[in-house]
């Protein structure tokens, strides 16, 4: 059963290609209007802004969300030409699969700085007019083992980066839980996409439609009392079992 979305705004981080766009598509369709945003993948987030506008409205926005200037900037655009935000959905941030000994500081730096910092500002930006609203939806991506001490040979920044977006998940959700506002965090497992495809337990790695399934389920109005959740869709798969 789809959810009463019609009408909504949402920001879909890093929504021109894969599961961006697929999340963009689905609350597209269920007559969500659509900001596209991107950073370099203009083409794609043309195409994307394109096959939004069949089902619902929409607009792209570019912006390096790291760089809190961009973020305001962001945010101020799209009040101006679609409305306040009522669902975020952060997405973005940059993985990393290399010995820590090899790791370069602009690479450590990045990695942090796309998962943890463009997080916490689109946040910063979202969350005082959802406030006014007294409602708001925000699902940020974690990761399968971020949410306990978890030490990777090859992931180090990628799970300290994790690590920290779950953290700020939950203080957030506590904060703004008597505005009407839920903030929870998704973790993913392996997905056809990833970098790294360890062996799972299924023997199978999770499709964009099994994030899709958690997303609509934290969106559900009779799924407000779910906040500050971390929602694993991994299919059991745990970091270091093979």
């Amino acid at each position: 059963m789809m959810n009463n979305l019609s009408n909504k705004i949402a920001l879909v981080t890093g929504s021109a290609k894969n599961l961006g766009r697929a999340i963009a598509l689905d609350l597209a369709k269920q007559g969500t209007k659509i900001v596209i945003h991107y950073q370099t993948s203009k083409q794609e987030a043309e195409k994307t802004l394109n096959d939004i506008q069949k089902y619902s409205d929409g607009i792209m926005v570019q912006a390096d969300l790291t760089r809190e200037k961009e973020v305001i900037n962001l945010f101020q655009t799209v009040k101006k030409e679609l409305g306040i935000v009522d669902i975020l959905v952060n997405t973005i941030g940059n993985f990393i699969f290399e010995p820590i000994t090899s790791t370069t500081f602009a690479k450590f730096k990045d990695v942090i700085g796309s998962n943890l910092y463009s997080t916490f500002l689109c946040c910063q930006q979202a969350l005082p007019t959802m406030q006014k609203k007294k409602w708001g939806r925000i699902i940020n991506f974690g990761c399968v083992g971020a949410d306990n001490l978890t030490i990777r040979e090859k992931t180090t920044p990628y799970y300290i980066a994790k690590s920290g977006v779950i953290m700020l998940t939950k203080v957030l959700a506590y904060e703004y839980a008597k505005y009407g506002i839920t903030i929870n965090s998704i973790l993913p497992g392996i997905l056809q996409t990833s970098v790294a495809k360890p062996k799972t337990p299924t023997g199978k790695f999770a499709q964009f439609e099994d994030i899709i399934n958690a997303i609509n389920f934290l969106l559900k109005d009779g799924s407000n009392y779910v906040n500050g959740a971390n929602l694993e869709v991994a299919g059991g798969w745990r970091p270091g079992y093979q």
